[in-house]
């Protein structure tokens, strides 16, 4: 083969491989999130609802990896009796704990599990009391990269994920017997973040596709030219 041709050859090479991959590094891979379509707003606990989620859609390239934030609150208010004879002190909180599942995987995804600001008391002989409204927030979150989790979120529709509360209220106490209630209300939502990499644009295919039409055409001519 002439130097010529091997030159000509090279840069069809260089040519291809510049519009595969860029000039320095393979292509990126790109993030799109979405917000829970059913958020749970405020909602007198103990509740039972469940999560919505765009899916991801294959048109865009492929899926890489699924990470959810879920975000959760929650409003209280304790009661404290003190049902003995004696006096009674000591402190209350509430605890939320958030579950959601993604049921088609058999997984309990990481969720907030929240315990509220302490309450601290001192009752008298049969005394009562009752706290201010009390308030918590929190996050969780966690990422996959397990097939059937990928699969499972991808498609042209929508993944729903189960949710629900389980709420108990956390008494330490100090002499007499002392008993606490609570009333509470929690909130739940959530997002996802698809990281996938893309298709290639039309306009690169094309460009690429010209690439290869010109180490074609090069390796043709120079054949011909020796003939």
């Amino acid at each position: 083969m002439s130097r010529s041709l091997r030159r000509s050859l090279l840069a069809a090479v260089a040519l291809f491989v510049f519009l595969a991959v860029g000039p320095s590094q393979p292509l990126q891979g790109a993030i799109i999130s979405f917000a829970t379509t059913t958020p749970v707003p405020s909602t007198a606990t103990d509740w039972t609802s469940s999560l919505s989620f765009p899916q991801f859609n294959p048109a865009l390239g492929t899926l890489v990896s699924v990470e959810l934030d879920l975000s959760g609150s929650f409003q209280t208010q304790i009661t404290v009796t003190n049902s003995a004879g004696s006096a009674s002190s000591g402190n209350a909180s509430t605890e939320v704990q958030f579950t959601v599942q993604d049921v088609g995987n058999n997984l309990v995804i990481p969720s907030p599990d929240l315990v509220g600001p302490s309450f601290p008391y001192s009752l008298g002989p049969g005394g009562m009391v009752t706290s201010g409204l009390l308030t918590k927030m929190g996050t969780d979150d966690e990422l996959y990269t397990a097939a059937p989790v990928l699969a499972e979120f991808t498609g042209g529709g929508a993944i729903v994920l189960p949710a629900f509360t389980f709420t108990q209220t956390l008494l330490a106490n100090t002499g007499g017997n002392t008993a606490a209630s609570q009333v509470t209300s929690a909130a739940l939502t959530g997002t996802v973040d698809y990281d996938y990499t893309p298709v290639p644009e039309p306009a690169t295919l094309s460009l690429l596709a010209v690439g290869l039409l010109g180490l074609a055409g090069a390796t043709w001519a120079r054949r011909r030219g020796a003939a």
